[in-house]
């Protein structure tokens, strides 16, 4: 029965090790979003493998370029349940579309407030205070203000 098997690949050399492996008919999931208009590698340094235990020869794995070496827990493989495997593929889009909203503001960025006191008021981004809020400078009563807000209601300008 085939199952899935985490590999640890070489310092940003999770293509190479990729590429290496499929080029030696073995079934490779190297998870990848578009950030930004940029592929960007969901799980740094790792990559999924696809073996049979009884069928497949496993040692040119670790003599792969781009391979470090197989990730254990004390002396087993770590083994990856088909179940988390269809989990990450289904849900890509989903990641990289939280990844994308995640930083969309930079510092020095003009946004407007679209909810709330302030509503329809341009601001400076200042920076994100947390998951959920962020820093605005506004000009009130003629000083620049700091200001924390919920993140969703501010909008790029």
């Amino acid at each position: 029965m085939n199952k899935w098997y985490l590999i640890k690949t070489k310092p940003r050399q999770e293509k190479k090790a990729k590429q290496n492996l499929e080029n030696q008919d073995y079934r490779v999931f190297f998870p990848m979003v578009k950030i930004n208009n940029k592929l960007v590698v969901l799980f740094p340094g790792y990559l999924f493998v696809q073996l049979n235990e009884k069928t497949q020869n496993w040692s040119p794995i670790n003599s792969t370029k781009g391979v470090s070496h197989f990730v254990k827990f004390g002396l087993n493989f770590a083994k990856v349940p088909n179940s988390v495997i269809e989990f990450i593929k289904t849900n890509q889009h989903i990641t990289a579309d939280k990844l994308n909203n995640l930083n969309k503001f930079k510092p020095g960025d003009k946004v407007q407030i679209s909810d709330g006191t302030f509503k329809d008021y341009t601001a400076i981004f200042k920076c994100y205070k947390s998951d959920e809020r962020v820093i605005l400078l506004m000009n009130l009563l003629g000083c620049e203000q700091s200001l924390s807000i919920k993140k969703e209601s501010v909008i790029a300008l």
